[in-house]
């Protein structure tokens, strides 16, 4: 019995090809949709068949997974074959079975997909072999064009792509990201009328001064994409993690954080609440006692990978705690290294990555912050997709917040707007407040 008779194990791979960039990059290249052809009595035969097939497409042509797009494109597919009704709802209810589905040792699933293929492709490529020298048609050239073919067959790190040839892919790849949301909101509604998000493989600063509110924005983020069916890691490196979770119920129960404890009722309510509006997860790692490379945040994100946790956003706080590889004596070269690879890291997951970064000092008092203020080293903005710093507003008596696009590859630089915060129940963001504020300084909210 292979691999391929086993339903589980089936569901496993089909739910990472669908998911997975890591998984795509390591076995997409040996596997062909046939491989799922299902064998008689399975369930969801025919749908782990389609998704899979859809799956290695859509990476085949836009080089990442199909993702928060696997339900929309089984249902164009569906429509575009005229899958019959019954079918088309299995194939919505399995489509649904793998967004649930938490695969667990992805590693371990991958490595047995590689070497199954692998020894296959041996044992095809012998018995090829065999026949040509029987038949006195295996030259020296023969052989090496089959073991060159071979080779290249059983192993997906040599794919690239033909630019030339792909003009239709490209123009498909921008129409879903028009039709379906691949950045997610910051749910800071000025800011969203702004800009876009960060999407994956992109990596976000935020810039401010000291008790500026660095924190309360990474944790805002985490919270908003958590909404957005995204799954989220968070270290902390600065706030104790009971501090951060006290913040996170804060936010979430729009209980100030003080008087937590004196509601518990209210707070398992709400809490409740929204627990059941997430279909997502968000973990908390405390890395205050320090060490915490990026090397390590990768060993995390696998260690996660491999008890089914499939990281979406990993959120950083902060910069100025992240030890580097390779000690150098200027801070501003180790920090160019940590932002290279977060950026790299970012890539290699197909994941967000948001980290925060001190300003110089002196900047407490400065409307418009921008990039050349960042401590340290400012090659730090050349380095991120999205910057967004953390101002001194002018409405409620200075105790708004201005926030400035500081730099930005996919968006307009050097815009901004204001937005009021409560910090008693730790909102980087108070809606009603911004708006009743944006009206008395004669903005249209």
């Amino acid at each position: 019995m292979s691999f391929f008779e086993d339903e589980d194990f089936q569901n496993s791979l089909v739910a990472l090809l669908c998911r997975d960039l890591k998984s795509l990059q390591e076995c997409a290249g040996v596997l062909r949709a046939e491989d799922f052809k299902p064998l008689r009595g399975m369930k969801y035969g025919r749908p782990r068949w389609i998704l899979a097939e859809l799956a290695l497409d859509h990476f085949q042509k836009f080089r990442e997974p199909v993702g928060r797009l696997l339900k929309a494109t089984a249902i164009e597919y569906a429509a575009t074959i005229n899958l019959g009704e019954r079918q088309t709802v299995e194939l919505q209810q399995y489509c649904n079975y793998l967004l649930a589905l938490q695969p667990i040792a992805p590693e371990s699933v991958t490595e047995k997909v590689v070497r199954y293929k692998q020894e296959h492709i041996k044992a095809a490529t012998l018995q090829e072999m065999v026949e040509l020298q029987a038949s006195g048609m295996l030259s020296n050239e023969k052989w090496y064009e089959i073991t060159q073919k071979a080779l290249l067959n059983g192993h997906a790190s040599t794919a690239t792509t033909n630019y030339l040839d792909t003009l239709q892919d490209r123009m498909s790849r921008r129409r879903q990201q028009l039709r379906y949301l691949r950045r997610p909101w910051t749910y800071i509604d000025p800011l969203d009328n702004l800009i876009q998000g960060l999407g994956p493989k992109e990596l976000g600063m935020i810039l401010a001064p000291y008790k500026r509110g660095k924190s309360l924005m990474l944790q805002w983020l985490a919270v908003a994409y958590v909404l957005q069916r995204l799954n989220v890691l968070y270290i902390t490196l600065e706030n104790a993690q009971a501090s951060v979770e006290d913040r996170l119920d804060s936010i979430v129960s729009h209980i100030p954080i003080k008087v937590l404890s004196d509601y518990p009722k209210t707070l398992t309510q709400r809490f409740e609440k929204f627990k059941n509006l997430v279909h997502r997860q968000l973990k908390i790692y405390d890395g205050t006692t320090g060490g915490v490379t990026v090397p390590f945040m990768e060993q995390l994100i696998q260690a996660e990978r491999n008890r089914g946790f499939l990281v979406d956003a990993l959120i950083v706080d902060y910069d100025d705690e992240i030890q580097p590889t390779v000690k150098q004596k200027d801070r501003r070269f180790e920090f160019a290294d940590i932002y290279r690879d977060l950026r790299q890291l970012a890539a290699r997951y197909n994941i967000i990555i948001w980290t925060a970064a001190q300003t110089q000092r002196d900047t407490e008092h400065l409307k418009v912050i921008s990039g050349d203020r960042a401590a340290e080293d400012i090659s730090k903005l050349r380095k991120v997709t999205l910057a967004l710093s953390l101002g001194k507003g002018e409405w409620n008596n200075g105790e708004s917040i201005y926030l400035w696009v500081a730099a930005a590859n996919e968006n307009t630089s050097h815009v901004g707007c204001h937005i009021v915060p409560d910090r008693k129940r730790m909102l980087i963001y108070d809606r009603e407040a911004t708006v009743l504020a944006a009206r008395r300084n004669g903005v249209t909210p």
